[in-house]
């Protein structure tokens, strides 16, 4: 086959195939491809060559920027309020998504991040001190395939499988071919080292870094996470008296939740208050009574007095805080 320059129509997705303009079927040939993310009816110029085909651009320029498949990445949201250049116990999360990677905790300074000109960079570890960051991503967000993870900074990144081998660091762009069977770990690791806009993308191809919404930005990240009540932010949830010294009250999710969140309570002397026709009820703690991805019905039944079957509202003061956590 002698090299040849021409335009295409996309037939086939995944894996790849075109029809070469002027031909009546598709190439029955692996195409490589250098512009990212493609769909079927998509308009495409090709390399035809001896030693295969090539697609090189798409009608109307540029490269297409495959779908970013870790949320987060930007690491913008921070429900917790966690502060840059605080200690991060061993396995906690310090930004949405994004947690200490040791088993050990990372004293005050080990994880610091700064943003400028709207874009934040974190930094890891301090010289002679190594740390290490990684996110978890679903296996159900990476079919069987090749994936590439690419990242701006001088941080070293790996990829790899919950409980599989560790690949080792390195500096990136780096493509691994995924099987889609286990919960996939991003992982970078630092001695001072930057790390920012990371992106895990199907392909072989590192395309261009695109910053998410930081609205779904935020509801990728309450899949996982969800800050349901801090303090006096005003929340007000229904609730009830079961009995005349228990009362239930029920929080809807923001949004669905991976699975059945683990629901933390933290106690906190009378700063939940359920109010009621003729008074109030203080208390300090509650349990879950039921749970879903959708919604928690928690319960008290230490603290409270009033007649059974009364209906009230309740609402959480500063020092009171409660939380869904369905992370990975």
């Amino acid at each position: 086959m002698t090299d040849t320059w021409t335009w295409a129509t996309v037939t086939q997705a995944s894996p790849l195939r075109i029809k070469v303009d002027g031909d009546t079927s598709e190439l029955d040939a692996t195409t490589d491809n250098l512009v990212g993310s493609l769909a079927v009816s998509d308009r495409v110029r090709v390399h035809l060559h001896a030693d295969g085909i090539i697609v090189t651009g798409i009608q109307g320029g540029g490269n297409r920027s495959n779908p970013n498949l870790l949320i987060n990445s930007d690491f913008m949201v921070n429900q917790e309020g966690n502060t840059s250049g605080a200690s991060v116990a061993a396995y906690a999360y310090f930004l949405d998504g994004w947690y200490n990677a040791s088993g050990y905790g990372y004293s005050a300074g080990n994880i610091t991040w700064a943003d400028v000109g709207g874009v934040r960079t974190l930094t890891i570890g301090v010289a002679g001190s190594t740390r290490y960051t990684r996110e978890k991503v679903e296996a159900s967000n990476t079919p069987a395939g090749m994936y590439t993870l690419s990242w701006e900074g001088t941080a070293q990144g790996q990829v790899m499988y919950d409980g599989g081998t560790d690949p080792g660091y390195s500096a990136g762009p780096i493509t691994v071919y995924l099987n889609g069977t286990a919960t996939v770990i991003i992982g970078f690791r630092g001695t001072g080292d930057t790390l920012r806009n990371v992106k895990l993308e199907q392909g072989t191809v590192a395309t261009p870094y695109q910053p998410p919404l930081y609205g779904d930005n935020l509801r990728a990240c309450m899949r996982y996470f969800q800050m349901l009540a801090n303090g006096d932010d005003g929340s007000r949830f229904p609730g009830y008296y079961a009995t005349s010294t228990s009362i239930l009250f029920f929080i809807e999710f923001k949004g669905v939740m991976r699975a059945a969140p683990t629901i933390v309570v933290t106690t906190a002397t009378n700063k939940y208050v359920i109010y009621r026709d003729g008074g109030s009820d203080t208390f300090s703690s509650a349990f879950v009574d039921a749970v879903s991805p959708s919604r928690v019905a928690l319960k008290n039944t230490t603290d409270v007095s009033g007649a059974s079957g009364m209906a009230g509202a309740v609402r959480v003061y500063s020092g009171g805080l409660i939380t869904a956590d369905a992370r990975l």
